[in-house]
């Protein structure tokens, strides 16, 4: 039985419950009369249980076949507690409410039979109940209330005091709802999204992010408003941390990540208390562990189901195999080089104090610096001084060592790098990119020691970063495009 039903439920619930909003057993509507010139007898009614809610202690739903469960009636807390051998879940509140106060409103019913024989209880199901429902009273008394297992056509069930020949016809509605399994009153989230007005402000109160996929790794923070703010133009709001610290591509891990992880909504209980996690692909899991605003949670998944349209999941800390068909987990399959921005980094001209590029065996060094007001900027490339534009200009040919594609080589072992840019922040810190070539066309990128699994052509190198030199040793100005 899928949560879906529970939707449909809850809809059904609020309907039925509207009759008792103050708690008062009302009985069930009758019949319009039919036009006569002569008055239509009322239909016999029946009261199958007459208490006063506040009288109750618990009640008992016994299935002829699913787990038994109790709601408890706690008069300190003024609230109704769901209960049983083992419960997986918090109670749904609106669902548990509803069935206790449905439960606790048996009276006014319609009638069907006053004092029914054998064959008529066997025929309305009452030779093997679908549900048994006991009221355990404050004086210490009870009260049994069977429902019969055959249904009547279009109409719910049949219902009587256990061992009663008086019986009565619950609406389908209501019939619905007192039949209702112990997991789809559960309250099964990952994501807390009640906790968030909207979507936007659920996905930017996420934090943190890891990902574990055997032994691939990857963790992503979003930095905050004071170090967007604090740090240089071009920043991303997220930022990568495994396998290497580089700025994240925003986009990407906000729309195929963070929008994803707010979504995720598993959809029904699988295996309480599960034998063999193996069978679920859950004994050695994939793992998504998030931290937002006041709340953080660890989400176990596993394989496909057999159809292959939802996930086996399991979310920490509550010991029941689940089955999400609506969330996409495709996050757990996207590359790393797809999940870094595409420019291998960005700084302002403000923060630097000198670019070192160490090429074809030649280094040439551009050295930065600002007036007193710093307005007017000064540079020099090996100690000759340049115009501001051409000092500008080759600084952003740093910045312009962009990846043309990605590529699963490795750092050629042993291989020393054929290009090298080390940037000096005026700070202290510092950053290099290193190109090692892979062949005669394509070189690469290694920034800050970790392989970026993307590479540069020789022919961008030639036109955005070393051409800069020609033109600078030939007395020009370095064009703006």
């Amino acid at each position: 039985m899928k949560r879906p039903a529970v939707i449909i439920g809850i809809a059904v619930v609020l309907v039925l419950s509207a009759g008792i909003a103050v708690l008062s057993l009302w009985p069930e509507a009758k019949p319009e009369p039919l036009p006569a010139s002569t008055p239509t007898p009322a239909a016999p009614v029946v009261d199958l249980f007459v208490e006063s809610y506040i009288d109750i202690t618990s009640i008992s739903f016994t299935p002829d076949e699913g787990t038994p469960y109790v709601l408890v009636f706690d008069q300190i807390l003024d609230t109704i507690l769901l209960d049983a051998e083992y419960v997986a879940f918090p109670g749904d509140e609106d669902l548990v409410f509803a069935v206790f106060f449905q439960a606790a409103a048996l009276s006014g019913l319609t009638m069907i039979a006053k004092e029914a024989d054998d064959s008529q209880l066997e025929l309305f199901g009452f030779n093997e109940p679908v549900m048994n429902i006991r009221y355990d009273m404050m004086d210490g008394t009870f009260v049994e209330v069977e429902l019969g297992a055959v249904p009547a056509a279009g109409q719910g069930r049949y219902a009587r005091v256990k061992n009663s020949r008086e019986i009565a016809l619950l609406n389908d509605m209501r019939s619905t709802i007192l039949t209702l399994e112990l997991e789809l009153l559960y309250s099964i989230s990952f994501f807390p999204v009640e906790m968030f007005p909207d979507m936007d402000s659920a996905v930017f109160s996420i934090e943190h992010v890891l990902i574990e996929t055997g032994d691939d790794i990857i963790e992503i923070r979003r930095r905050t408003i004071e170090e967007l703010t604090e740090f240089s133009l071009g920043t991303s709001m997220y930022q990568l941390l495994q396998p290497s610290v580089v700025e994240g591509n925003d986009g990407v891990i906000q729309t195929m990540i963070f929008e994803n992880i707010v979504l995720l909504q598993p959809d029904r209980i699988v295996s309480v208390l599960p034998d063999d996690l193996s069978v679920y692909g859950l004994d050695d899991p994939s793992s998504l562990m998030v931290t937002s605003e006041n709340w953080s949670g660890t989400l176990f998944i596993g394989n496909r189901d057999a159809e292959g349209t939802g996930r086996y999941v399991m979310i920490e800390g509550h010991n029941a195999v689940l089955l999400d068909i609506y969330g996409d987990y495709s996050f757990l399959d996207l590359p790393f080089t797809q999940l870094r921005s595409t420019l291998i980094w960005i700084h302002s001209i403000n923060d630097v104090s000198s670019v070192t590029y160490e090429m074809d065996g030649v280094t040439r060094v551009l050295r930065i610096e600002f007036d007193s007001d710093g307005e007017e900027l000064h540079g020099w490339l090996d100690n000759v001084e340049l115009s501001e534009v051409n000092a500008r200009r080759l600084f952003v040919a740093a910045m312009l060592i962009n990846p043309n594609g990605s590529t699963d080589s490795p750092v050629p072992p042993g291989e020393s790098p054929e290009f090298t840019v080390t940037m000096k922040m005026i700070n202290g810190g510092s950053e290099k990119v290193e190109l090692y070539r892979l062949n005669d066309s394509q070189f690469l990128i290694v920034h800050n020691g970790e392989n970026t699994g993307m590479f540069i052509t020789r022919l961008s190198l030639q036109q955005n970063v070393l051409n800069k030199f020609d033109i600078i040793d030939a007395g020009g100005e370095i064009p703006l495009v």
